[in-house]
């Protein structure tokens, strides 16, 4: 048979074609990964920042703008993820639920001893606040004026028998006169609302909450939140570690005077997360990222979280425009709510695992004839575990947020916790193994900054932001963070450049978190980082090059009538750590100013 020039060369196309279709770069995870970790566009990612900042909407102080959740801002920018993902042929869908939506209005006034204070909402440009208001703090109904009441605070840092926590317990408070006076307490050990609310319980008209002043990134003024599930109704605020010292020494010689003003609007309203995933891929086997997309209330949000979010969206595109054929399906999500206490991603992972928790619990119960899980045997509970591993389908979850701090540091979760397990800011304490999976992971991030010459500053697993939901509950995780108002040492500076002794984003939860507080550099090159890894374990089969010899355990509590279950708050149980002000967000059962 002969065959014409023309059909040869036709056919030698399609050949070649097709070899760099399926030779080239997706038939080997790592290749996929640099390929399309290449294909990232550095000014495409600002752009998404741009589009999110002018989206961000007027607070109704009119000082600033904000893209809180329950905002008008949420909303635009929830509308601009939705409508460029939907146009990138992802499978978008919403997930609503109620959420607490509080907000501090005009006219927050501090002062102590006399001194009238500067809070975080009203200092000018290179002014140090010297408070701010906790978010869901209690509305004060018009001015209060009380006496300060100390509750047990330890300035002995360096002592063998320090307490870090001061008013943790019901009993920090007993013998002591707090009825109708303003609760003043240390940071450290536990929640803020912990502390507000056993204040509260002691008659405390009002808390203050004053740094820990027991390293260098525990001394500015403490921005943080009691939750949105927290039952305060008192006044609460957070001021400098300095001045709590000040005070305190005051009181040694006689009363010291408080007199506070804040008004809140506080009411329920539905928000909404955002989950959208590739058409193709494995659906048994789900590669997961995310980050939050709301602000909080103070300013529009740009670096935390608005960078998270542009990496995602700018990742999610390039994924599209390369039609890349992945293995495994990849699920995004943009969370609500985490400013105010993980409740957009707790809300999602407990909807989520909870009954396939509960169903193999069942399934277990069942094959052994049992009644309830209490009478679970250690082999069976093993079972539970596997049999859970088996039904869910998510398989590793990255999280994302505040990728570009503008005085940054290349921060890496800290999988194995082989560098930070003794951290203060680590909030898995005992003998807690982070799931299988979650060391590999950091080590692909690790892989990344090696081959692009970049040192990288593991972080403590501190529960301040997203991931926390799925460690809680079993899953593989990671993920990246440069920084929040903790400062650079020279150390840092060494590798990275930037101000020492200067806070990684001076913007931190404030309303000049825009544009121009953003590192182009960082942003950049953790979007790079973040479509690497994800790519290479969209393109990995089996996602892990190990097999799980056997199911970590999770954290639970069983029910008696095997009734769908809660995950056990690792806060809630050990009261040993207590989370940074690093916006690892922050929240959860810990500190939860989260970051």
């Amino acid at each position: 048979m002969q065959v014409s020039i023309t059909t040869t060369k036709t056919i030698l196309a399609s050949v070649i074609s097709t070899t760099l279709l399926s030779g080239c770069y997706w038939d080997d995870p790592e290749k996929a990964a640099k390929h399309v970790s290449n294909k990232i566009d550095r000014k495409a990612v600002v752009e998404h920042l741009s589009e999110l900042e002018g989206r961000a909407s007027v607070t109704s102080d009119g000082n600033s703008t904000t893209r809180a959740a329950g905002t008008d801002g949420y909303k635009y920018s929830l509308e601009y993820i939705i409508e460029t993902m939907q146009d990138h042929n992802y499978d978008v869908s919403v997930q609503e639920f109620d959420f607490r939506a509080w907000e501090e209005l005009a006219g927050t006034s501090l002062n102590v001893a006399g001194s009238e204070l500067v809070g975080v909402r009203t200092a000018a440009e290179g002014q140090e606040a010297d408070f701010a208001a906790m978010s869901y703090s209690g509305n004060s109904n018009g001015s209060i004026s009380a006496t300060a009441a100390f509750i047990t605070p330890d300035f002995r840092f360096d002592a063998a028998d320090y307490d870090s926590t001061d008013g943790c317990e019901a009993s920090d408070f007993d013998g002591l006169d707090v009825q109708g006076k303003v609760a003043v307490i240390q940071r450290g050990g536990c929640s803020f609302d912990a502390k507000v609310v056993n204040a509260q319980n002691a008659g405390a008209k009002g808390v203050i909450v004053f740094n820990q002043g027991n390293s260098e990134g525990r001394t500015s003024v403490v921005n943080g939140t009691l939750g949105s599930d927290s039952t305060a109704t008192i006044p609460a605020f957070g001021a400098r570690f300095d001045l709590g010292k000040q005070w305190y020494d005051a009181s040694q010689a006689g009363e010291v005077n408080v007199v506070l003003n804040i008004n809140v609007q506080d009411e329920m309203v539905v928000t909404q997360n955002i989950i959208a995933e590739t058409k193709g891929g494995d659906e048994n086997q789900i590669v997961m990222l995310g980050a939050h997309l709301d602000s909080v209330p103070e300013g529009p949000g740009i670096n935390d979280n608005g960078s998270g979010t542009a990496g995602l969206l700018e990742y999610a595109v390039t994924l599209a425009e390369l039609k890349a054929p992945v293995k495994n399906k990849v699920r995004f999500a943009w969370w609500a709510a985490e400013e105010a206490g993980l409740v957009g991603s707790e809300y999602y992972t407990n909807e989520l695992f909870g009954p396939l928790y509960n169903q193999a619990q069942q399934e277990i119960l069942a094959q052994f004839e049992l009644e309830d899980p209490s009478q679970f045997t250690p082999e069976q509970l093993e079972m539970v575990e596997a049999r859970y591993n088996e039904l869910n389908k998510i398989k590793l979850y990255l999280n994302f947020d505040m990728i570009g701090s503008p005085n940054y540091v290349f921060g890496v979760m800290d999988g194995d916790l082989s560098d930070t397990k003794d951290s203060p800011d680590n909030a898995y304490t005992g003998d807690f193994t982070p799931p299988y999976g979650t060391s590999h992971i950091e080590s692909k991030f690790n892989n990344f900054f090696d081959n692009k010459k970049e040192g990288t500053v593991p972080q403590a697993l501190s529960k301040r932001s997203d991931y926390a939901g799925f460690a809680d509950w079993g899953v593989a995780f990671g993920g990246l963070f440069t920084g929040a108002e903790k400062v650079k040492s020279a150390q840092e500076a060494d590798l990275f450049g930037g101000e020492i002794d200067v806070a990684y984003d001076v913007c931190y939860h404030k309303a000049c978190d825009d544009l121009n507080n953003i590192s182009q550099k960082a942003l950049f090159v953790n979007t790079q980082s973040l479509a690497y890894v994800t790519t290479f374990y969209a393109f990995s089969q089996p996602i892990f090059p190990e097999q799980q010899a056997e199911p970590a355990a999770l954290v639970r509590s069983f029910s008696a009538d095997a009734e769908p279950v809660d995950k056990l708050r690792i806060g809630e149980k050990l009261k040993a750590a207590d989370s940074v002000s690093d916006h690892d967000h922050f929240h959860g059962d810990f500190d939860q100013d989260r970051k």
